[in-house]
């Protein structure tokens, strides 16, 4: 870094040094917007007399080094009134210019980042998307992504199919592989840590590129969109600012009763048929002991002769008196409260500018015992040297987070691996003391070993608080650096480096009192032939570890070009290069007998295959949990963008970008992908043709290019996955993970976009209607493959997709004045479709995973949405028994076995796509005497959901079963009032799983939700303590507040199903003097 410094120093040094030779005089200043006082960067200053000139850098800040004289100024800038003033240049001047907005909306003249430079939206072609740091300040949330839901047109949250790792979609997905996520660029460099570590306070605004003129810049990894963050910076000149923000957020506990969870009364009516079937009699006589539960071990006393049938009712009765589900309401979901506090200073004198910012957050669990903490640091200095021409700029961003766990969740209560808790379990009796419930072994086995020598075997939950937790940490931190020479007042050298780390840690800590590491220890237990004891596992604590690091290093030249040509044309260059590279890291490992104390464990013997104690005759190896990882990704790039103007009229773009990487193949065009864009914008009411009154303003835009995408999964070459030592052969072995291919392609994306910008007369109405198209050309799919190579299917570049749309953003201005009212409304729709795939996909397939997916892997099919809900033609219940009907060749059928395995994909119902197809809001904002109230209004339409209803093979395994169980087909004519099917005589996986993916299950999407509302009062300038604030605002603000309007008949939620979003509430105050 040195040596790039001193490199760059020296190049200008001979630049420099002849212009300070010469006598004189600078000419500094700031160009702000006369309404709002924010400084305006790429305002052209020109000295009219020598055509010579300059541009307002992104503070809005300009200089000029003249020789002392009599001057005019002329500042132009699109979308504002050209200014002029005459100067007399006798000695150094500093001028504060203030442009005044052109009559039109000021979203037209907002100013947009695309992480490689600033410009005006009117000197742009491709398809942006700005949110303010008003909108970011909105909604309250620590999470940063979530600020932009519902604010934005083309963006929508994935609720449904694989949200869990397709959270965000911009326009449609691009890809048919995992890396599916938008670029997330933050201070002109690609973010590769985790959002969550971004503290919102310190946004100054988040731009959302598009389409490929917006985003080709970003080359191969646009291919899903980019969002461009720009976080908070000082200004020169500008006197101390601090600002305080705070809030408080209250989120409302879970509902553990909305999980559709049968009746514990139905639970135990299954429970005493199954018994009187001998279900039973196998677990009961198994010599692993296997747990049984209360009322299962009540009923064995009874049959046993030990306690009277009346007793074994009264026992029963009394078990099914209670739903465990309290008990999770009270002793483990809490509240979440949720606590944000951030304070800035920012400033900055004649020559540098600072701003430093300093946040805690902490969050509180939604489980009892867990929380975690966040502390964000940030710094930014910036200085200007060389009468301006020289700007240097340092940053830190540093984050520590901190948390939790007590590793005490209801799912994790179970009776044993495969068999969810009893529904009448008790966590605690009537005084709140913990009780011990049944897992894994019977109890009487459990009191005989402990008698025997053994550890405590009972499991009280409860009692785990403490003694088996998580602790985990998070280090993020960021380092940039940029030099920016500006050679002539036309031609800007700059170059920045940024170098970012993040360190994750977790120590899972199980001490001896833990249930977990009781178990594990007496599973190990051997007895020798004399009845003495020895421990395999340790009896002490066991302590679990991972870390993981990542660390990238990222440069850039970049060299910015402008020039005028008689004030009506302009040509703008920028060209550059860059180069990344980006290294992880990870290791796991588990220490047996550990002591926290000593910070000591003991050695264990991985090799040898134990008896369990359970069981002598079943053997098995202590677990080995030991695993690490390192990854290397190196990028090269070369980008270059143009842009030509003329009379703020007509306007041409052109961006050329290549990308190269060491995932790519032997030949040189297969390493690297040339991508580009090129785009026009017409301002027809410019024209002197154009006379239409009503709407003064309109401009049209249109640009085509090509983005890229990069799955960093695969590589050109063979790749394996060495695993470790095999307890068999006593040695490590490994796993192809992917097969050589040479061929292997970037995945590219073609998108075509137009766009009309408009406003009416008074500016009433204004906004922005846009219509693309995107081609996914060479994606990542899956291709058959000869069987006798080891490899059944193979991943290549043989996939195609296409998708469609609108977006449509309209402002309206209702009324003005004291009573203030305007409305948002965002409008967005897309049709989807694979148009080339070449494995053909099981009906069945598609039908159990069709809508999200399966362990990563999609099932496209062709002229169809990746994500689709497709089902069994529905036949209705057969009146005499109640049992589920389909179509097997057209005609009514209960084979239920060939129904599904001779389906095909004609042969099976297509109902829509698993995600909306139209999708935005309508935000309402009102202002009274400094009250302002908004109010955002969601809706999704264009989909479908499949509802969950009962499975009986669960069921008659004593697994539980959901609540539909309750309004079962039970006699004839109620096939007239439900279509539950009746409980079958027998078990039948078919049956189940032809009902759970017949059509009678599927349901529309369609829904209105009351997103969030935010009522805030400004008191900034009354009258009193808070006279001299800049601003001060007190807020509440309520999120999630319900669906009030839904196309299904259902209770559920279309987009979450049983468990919808947690409402809550929020209270913040905002100061800044």
């Amino acid at each position: 870094m040195r040596k790039f410094t001193l490199l760059l120093l020296g190049w200008g040094i001979p630049l420099i040094h002849p212009i300070q030779a010469q006598s004189t005089v600078t000419i500094d200043g700031i160009v702000r917007d006369s309404q709002s006082s924010e400084p305006l960067p790429g305002v052209t200053v020109l000295i009219s007399s020598e055509n010579k000139g300059t541009v307002s850098n992104e503070n809005g800040e300009f200089s000029l080094g003249i020789a002392p004289g009599n001057y005019e100024l002329v500042f132009s800038y699109l979308g504002y009134e050209s200014k002029s003033m005459q100067v007399s240049a006798t000695e150094n001047l500093t001028l504060d210019i203030r442009l005044q907005p052109l009559d039109m909306d000021l979203e037209e003249v907002q100013v947009l980042s695309t992480g490689y430079q600033s410009l005006p939206a009117t000197r742009a072609t491709g398809s942006f998307a700005q949110v303010d740091q008003e909108l970011v300040n909105r909604r309250v949330s620590t999470n940063l992504l979530d600020r932009l839901e519902d604010v934005t047109p083309g963006l929508i949250f994935n609720r449904t199919g694989d949200a869990a790792r397709d959270p965000i979609s911009i326009r449609g997905r691009s890809t048919l592989g995992r890396f599916n996520q938008p670029l997330i660029v933050i201070d002109n460099f690609p973010f590769d840590g985790s959002l969550e570590d971004i503290n919102p306070n310190d946004v100054e605004s988040m731009t959302v590129l598009r389409d490929a003129a917006a985003a080709s810049i970003w080359g191969a990894r646009a291919g899903n969109g980019v969002i461009v963050i720009t976080t908070k910076s000082g200004r020169k000149n500008q006197p101390l600012r601090v600002d305080f923000n705070s809030n408080v957020n209250w989120i409302e506990s879970q509902d553990a009763f909305r999980s559709e969870d049968m009746a514990v009364t139905d639970f135990i009516e299954v429970e005493r048929m199954l018994f009187g079937n001998g279900f039973y009699n196998s677990t009961e006589n198994s010599p692993n002991k296997l747990a049984l539960t209360p009322v299962v071990e009540t009923l064995i006393l009874e049959r046993d002769g030990l306690i009277s049938g009346a007793e074994a009712d009264q026992r029963i009765a009394q078990l099914g008196s209670h739903d465990w589900r309290s008990d999770i309401n009270r002793y483990l979901y809490q509240p979440q409260v949720n606590q944000q506090y951030n304070v800035g200073l920012s400033g900055g004198s004649g020559i540098q500018s600072y701003r430093l910012s300093l946040g805690y957050d902490r969050l509180g669990g939604a489980l009892q015992g867990n929380h975690s903490e966040r502390l964000t640091l940030n710094f930014r200095e910036n200085f200007t040297l060389l009468d301006d021409r020289l700007r240097i700029e340092a940053a830190f961003y540093g984050v520590k987070q901190n948390g939790v766990d007590q590793n005490i969740r209801p799912n994790d209560i179970r009776l044993s691996a495969t068999t969810p808790i009893y529904p009448y379990a008790r966590l605690a009796d009537e005084n709140g003391n913990p009780l011990e419930i049944v897992t894994e072994l019977r109890q009487g086995f459990k009191r005989e070993a402990e008698s025997a020598g053994l550890l405590n075997w009972a499991y009280r939950p409860l009692d785990e608080f403490g003694k088996g937790f998580t602790q985990s940490s998070r280090d993020d931190y960021r380092i940039n650096f940029t030099l920016d020479y500006r050679l002539w007042d036309n031609l800007r050298l700059s170059g920045r480096y940024q170098y970012w780390e993040q360190n994750r840690n977790s120590e899972n800590l199980n001490t001896l009192e833990s249930y977990s590491t009781r178990d594990l220890v007496n599973t190990f237990t051997q007895v020798d032939e004399s009845g003495a004891l020895s421990f395999p596992v340790p009896r002490a604590g066991i302590l679990n570890v991972s870390n993981a690091q990542s660390s990238s290093h990222s440069g850039r030249m970049q060299l910015d070009y402008f020039k005028e040509f008689n004030r009506d044309l302009r040509w703008d260059l920028l060209l550059g290069g860059e180069i990344k590279a980006l290294q992880g890291r990870s290791f796991a490992a588990r220490r047996y007998g550990y002591n926290p104390e000593l910070a000591s464990s003991q050695s264990v013997d991985y090799f040898t295959q134990f008896s369990r104690f359970t069981n002598p005759n079943a053997t098995v190896n202590i677990p080995d949990v030991q695993s690490q990882s390192l990854t290397t990704d190196r990028f090269l790039s070369a980008f270059a963008n143009s842009s030509l103007s003329y009379k703020n009229r007509y306007l041409i773009t052109a961006s050329l970008r290549r990308d190269a990487s060491n995932l790519f193949g032997v030949a040189a065009n297969m390493r690297s992908v040339p991508l580009w864009s090129t785009g026009a914008g017409w301002t027809l009411s410019e024209e002197g043709f154009y006379n239409w009154s009503a709407l003064p303003y309109l401009r049209m835009r249109f640009s085509y290019g090509f983005n890229g995408n990069v799955d960093r999964s695969l590589t050109a070459f063979t790749t394996a996955q060495v695993i470790n030592i095999n307890f068999l052969t006593q040695m490590n072995y490994a796993q192809i993970i992917n097969p050589p291919n040479q061929n292997l392609r970037w995945e590219r994306i073609a998108i075509a976009n137009l766009g009309l910008d408009f406003e009416t007369k008074s500016g009433n109405i204004s906004g922005t209607l846009e219509f693309y198209s995107k081609n996914g050309l060479d994606l990542i799919g899956q291709s058959p493959f000869a069987p006798s190579t080891g490899i059944t299917v193979f991943s290549g570049n043989n996939a195609s997709t296409n998708t469609i749309g609108y977006d449509l953003n309209l402002m309206s201005k209702n009324l003005s004045g004291r009573f203030g009212w305007t409305t948002n409304f965002l409008i967005s729709g897309l049709r989807e479709k694979v148009t080339s795939y070449e494995l053909e996909i099981p009906a069945s397939s598609l039908i159990n995973y069709g809508v999200s997916g399966r362990g990563g892997e999609y099932f496209p099919v062709e002229d169809r949405p990746l994500f689709g809900v497709y089902s069994y033609e529905w036949g209705g219940l057969n009146p005499e028994t109640g049992a589920p009907q389909g179509f097997l060749e057209g005609d009514l059928s209960e084979d239920y076995r060939s129904i599904i395995n001779s389906s095909t994909l004609e042969s099976i119902r297509y109902h829509g796509p698993a995600r909306p197809t139209s999708f935005g809001a309508v935000r309402n904002d009102f202002t009274w005497k400094g009250f302002h109230l908004s109010v955002n209004v969601s809706y999704r339409f264009g989909y479908y959901f499949r509802r969950r209803s009962v499975e009986y093979f669960p069921i008659m395994r004593a697994q539980g079963g959901h609540e539909d169980f309750a309004i079962r087909w039970m006699e004839p004519g109620d096939e007239l009032i439900t279509q539950v099917p009746s409980m079958p005589d027998r078990l039948d996986s078919f049956r189940d799983q032809f009902y759970r993916s017949a059509s009678v299950l599927v349901e529309k999407g369609d829904h209105i939700r009351l997103q969030d509302i935010r009522l805030a009062y400004d008191f900034a300038g009354k009258k009193g303590v808070l006279e001299n604030f800049r601003n001060a605002q007190v807020f509440i603000y309520a999120n999630n507040l319900g669906v009030i309007w839904k196309a299904t008949n259902t209770d559920l939620d279309p987009d979450f199903g049983f468990n919808r979003p947690l409402r809550s509430v929020a209270a913040g105050l905002q100061l800044q003097f």
